[in-house]
């Protein structure tokens, strides 16, 4: 039987078939000793290979190697054969590796990933994305284990072989997982689920953008219900809003910044510039990009874009669009009494300015850009000095000519 048992890596090479058994560790009554002695290392591989004058590819011995089953995994006690049906026959037949042995135990697990991206296009058990892609082949840990191929310090690594995200590595939710250990912080799992991920462009999905909120509230429940029924929320909650910012449009999906980093708060003008500077978009909505623009003009707004521009590390102590208008419980203006507008203007201009009166208001134009019939003095006085500055200029600059002219024609008949 040992002879037998060591011709067997040559005739699973010699006919294409690569042996892959579960292997428990060797012993008188264990089932699986025969598997080891040909799957138990490297070197037995190989040996059974150049029996039969077979030359293996760099590297391809130690593929064919099993590990015994360690002990707390959750298929310990399962023989080779229970998962690799005809494993016992030598050679090992050619459908020893066909299908997915999985199916058989987890056929609930299997008819979700049917419902998701990475189904079998055919409806089997053929799957994209293989069970053992994410759980391991042998040394299956249940999930709750820190040992486990899924559990919160790992799951990134198994997506990362597929899916080129790598910046949720240095997001806050990436870097709190990874390198400080919070296994409550999100990973792939806690936004795309795990058997049945979807498309975000699927009903269902809890990527979609009507569905991000709630995907993120399952961790930031009262931000995400203060979102929900603001102006930006509402809009996307009642009509299905496709201009309207979700959670990700703000705070990147993978590369999640922290909000509490100065990085974030000197450029969050240019986050909400993306939309309220596009004219196209607000158009639709009857709004000017004079909101944006204004801002940027303004002191507070210079101020900001200097330090975005020279020193985006140093602490902003101007104020920036969320200062005045809110974070996640952004108000719409339209249908606000002007009393109403002035009571929360001022309320938050007290916050940096604790002796600003109703009369603190009248210095700012809000953001409007001066005209004929809104701030009619400053808009005539703008046309004053538009004229008056460069006329003054010009005639300076004339008269300068004209002397010069003068003096040369002085200086000519004099000679």
């Amino acid at each position: 039987m040992n002879s037998v048992l060591r011709r067997l890596p040559a005739f699973c090479l010699a006919f294409g078939v690569v042996a892959l058994p579960a292997v428990l560790p060797a012993g008188a009554d264990d089932p699986n000793a025969a598997c080891a002695e040909c799957h138990g290392s490297a070197d037995q591989v190989t040996a059974a290979a150049e029996a039969f004058e077979v030359k293996l590819e760099t590297g391809k011995a130690q593929k064919l190697v099993v590990p015994a089953m360690a002990a707390g995994s959750v298929h310990e006690g399962f023989s080779c054969v229970d998962c690799h049906s005809g494993a016992e026959e030598i050679p090992h037949p050619e459908t020893v590796l066909a299908g997915n042995p999985c199916a058989s135990c987890h056929d609930d697990a299997v008819k979700a990933v049917n419902t998701s991206i990475h189904a079998d296009p055919a409806g089997g058990s053929d799957l994209i994305a293989p069970c053992w892609g994410c759980h391991g082949a042998h040394d299956v840990r249940v999930a709750t284990s820190a040992a486990s191929n899924v559990a919160p310090g790992h799951v990134a690594d198994r997506c990362l072989g597929c899916h080129d995200n790598r910046e949720y590595l240095t997001g806050v939710h990436g870097n709190a997982v990874q390198n400080a250990g919070l296994d409550i912080a999100a990973t792939c799992v806690s936004c795309h689920g795990s058997h049945d991920i979807q498309s975000s462009d699927t009903i269902g999905s809890r990527t979609k953008r009507r569905n991000v909120s709630f995907t993120c509230g399952k961790c930031h429940g009262r931000v995400a219900e203060a979102y929900r029924a603001s102006v930006h929320g509402a809009a996307l909650m009642k009509d299905d809003n496709p201009d309207v910012p979700t959670c990700v449009d703000c705070h990147e999906p993978h590369g999640t910044r922290d909000p509490a980093q100065t990085q974030f708060r000197v450029s969050s003008p240019e986050i909400c510039g993306k939309c309220h500077g596009d004219a196209a978009m607000m158009t639709k909505y009857g709004l000017s990009t004079a909101v944006f623009s204004t801002y940027v003009a303004d002191f507070h707004g210079t101020t900001a874009e200097l330090f975005r521009a020279v020193t985006p590390d140093q602490p902003l102590n101007q104020a920036v669009c969320y200062d005045c208008h809110g974070v996640h419980d952004i108000k719409a203006m339209h249908g606000a009494g002007q009393d109403q507008i002035n009571a929360r203007m001022l309320e938050r201009c007290q916050v940096c300015h604790p002796d600003a009166t109703s009369k603190f208001l009248s210095a700012w134009t809000s953001h409007y850009v001066p005209s004929r019939d809104k701030y009619p003095l400053i808009y005539w006085v703008n046309v004053f000095y538009q004229l008056v500055i460069p006329g003054t200029v010009g005639f300076f600059l004339l008269y300068i000519a004209i002397d010069w002219m003068a003096r040369r024609r002085g200086q000519r008949r004099s000679a």
